[in-house]
């Protein structure tokens, strides 16, 4: 059977809904090709592990045997221009998937995951329904798609806001890897470490995204995060796409101090059993790349709760930028040596050794006020010959 696509378009977000049912082989087919190197299936999403939740889907499974029907699989996509608009001139199911397999237009399951888990373990029965039902939500950018993804799902309970963005990971990973030509993103996948400079895992991207947009250091994607204030914030910022390039930029800025960092080695260290051990250290370190990040966010965006103006925010953001460069431009200026001493990592090395009950939050919030004061008061920083004031702010 060839069934028929219903096309709807979100003018609100800029999204294409299709509304198609495929044959189960081919749904399976497309998700596998979506996932490929990625760990398969269970890795997109973390498996289910309570007694009720495989209780439950041990039901499902059975009723899928007897033929049951599932509700619609909500699948996201940001394909290219023209292969958008190839896909809203079709009008029937099969030669959607006919057109997704070709253009191996990269999917993501925005709901449904263990629906589809379901549908593997039951898909070998002789009365499982040989179709499914399939939402694809395509848009021409990640903001647009993530904004749809974020409203589609800020009604169910659970709420897992780490799990609803590692979703749509790869998108934004693409992105950043494209617009931020000086670093190097290593994937999930990947079992090497950063070595240097402008390398970053793309778990600590999504981390820095996170507290870019929530304007908060209190981000751990393995932990619970404020979770209403920061699903507001997430969703009004990706609503608009002048949002993202601001991202973009502040990464960069994160990027270049950290290149300027590294330059110091290990033997410019007098303290004895160093946390910091050289410079590359500082940025490796998550409480200081979610610090910067979340200082730059308040300072363009002002604190978490306030309303902001993108335009506004554009124009702190070049003040920023013209501060950091101006420091940049200083510390490229000094050798080792000097650049050791104005960074002063004895310091900092010193001031993080304070036993804490929170050590994760106490250096977030260190890192927070020390990169909020290196980015205002960078004239006052360059005549004091050192950064030693940043890392004892208070």
């Amino acid at each position: 059977m060839n069934f028929p696509i219903v096309a709807l378009e979100d003018t609100n977000s800029g999204c294409s809904s299709l509304m198609a049912t495929i044959p189960l082989h081919a749904y399976l087919e497309l998700v596998e090709v979506a996932y490929k190197g990625q760990g398969g299936l269970a890795g997109q999403r973390a498996p289910i592990r309570t007694k009720t939740g495989l209780k439950i889907r041990g039901r499902l499974v059975e009723d899928l045997k007897k033929g049951a029907v599932i509700p619609p699989i909500v699948i996201g996509g940001v394909p290219s221009s023209r292969h958008l608009s190839r896909l809203k001139k079709i009008g029937n199911s099969e030669e959607l998937v006919e057109c997704l397999t070709k253009q191996n237009v990269d999917l993501s399951i925005i709901d449904g995951m263990q629906r589809t888990t379901a549908l593997l373990e039951a898909k070998n029965s002789a009365q499982i329904e040989p179709y499914v039902r399939v939402e694809f939500w395509f848009a021409k950018k990640v903001e647009s798609l993530i904004y749809r993804m974020l409203v589609l799902n800020t009604g169910q309970v659970p709420w897992d806001l780490k799990r609803q963005l590692d979703t749509l990971y790869r998108p934004i990973i693409s992105r950043v890897k494209k617009e931020v030509s000086e670093i190097r993103v290593i994937g999930l996948d990947e079992n090497n470490r950063r070595s240097q400079a402008g390398e970053y895992r793309s778990t600590r991207v999504i981390e820095l995204f996170l507290a870019f947009t929530s304007r908060s250091i209190d981000v751990d994607i393995k932990e619970r995060i404020a979770e209403e204030f920061v699903r507001i914030d997430i969703t009004e910022a990706t609503s608009n796409e002048s949002f993202f390039p601001l991202f973009i930029e502040s990464l960069n800025l994160l990027s270049s101090l950290d290149k300027e960092f590294s330059r110091v080695g290990k033997g410019n260290i007098l303290v004895e059993e160093p946390k910091i051990k050289s410079g590359k250290d500082i940025f490796t370190s998550a409480p200081s790349s979610i610090g910067f990040m979340a200082a730059v966010a308040e300072d363009i965006f002002g604190p978490p709760g306030f309303d902001y103006d993108l335009k506004q925010a554009k124009k702190q953001l070049d003040k920023i930028k013209k501060n950091a460069n101006t420091l940049l431009v200083h510390m490229k200026s000094l050798n080792e040596t000097q650049l050791a001493s104005f960074i002063d990592l004895d310091t900092l090395n010193q001031l993080l050794s304070v036993k804490s009950g929170k050590v994760g939050d106490y250096e977030r919030n260190m890192y927070k006020r020390a990169f909020s004061m290196l980015l205002e008061k960078t004239k006052q920083l360059l005549q004091h010959g050192s950064l030693s004031p940043c890392w004892q702010a208070r």
